[in-house]
């Protein structure tokens, strides 16, 4: 066989057919960076919405401060209405001075 000379046209043919198929490689990436960059740009905007609604450390301490005020609150309300009813049988003699004193003891806010 005979070696056949190369032409410049059939070189910069061959070289034309490769930037093509290159092209259409940095095509298909362009396509999947664009596909990435939305996903991302959609992630961000849940992950902003998701700490917008985010507690703070602050808020919640304040929040369970409230809450703690109006349970002692309560409590103390309940118990000063028991404090009276173990009274009354005291006085009324249901209960003796001991058993009135040991009920009064035990309350959460005890009375001395």
């Amino acid at each position: 066989m005979k070696d056949k000379e190369v032409t410049t046209g059939e070189i910069l043919e061959a070289i034309n057919i490769f930037a093509e198929d290159v092209d259409l490689r940095f095509d298909a990436v362009d396509l999947r960076f664009e596909a990435a960059d939305q996903y991302f740009e959609g992630l961000e905007h849940r992950l902003n919405r998701v700490e917008s609604l985010m507690v703070t450390k602050d808020y919640l301490d304040d929040k369970l401060a409230n809450l703690r005020g109006d349970l002692v609150s309560l409590i103390r309300k309940q118990g000063s209405k028991v404090d009276a009813l173990i009274l009354t049988l005291k006085n009324n003699r249901g209960l003796s001075l001991v058993e009135a004193e040991k009920l009064l003891a035990m309350q959460p806010f005890p009375l001395l």
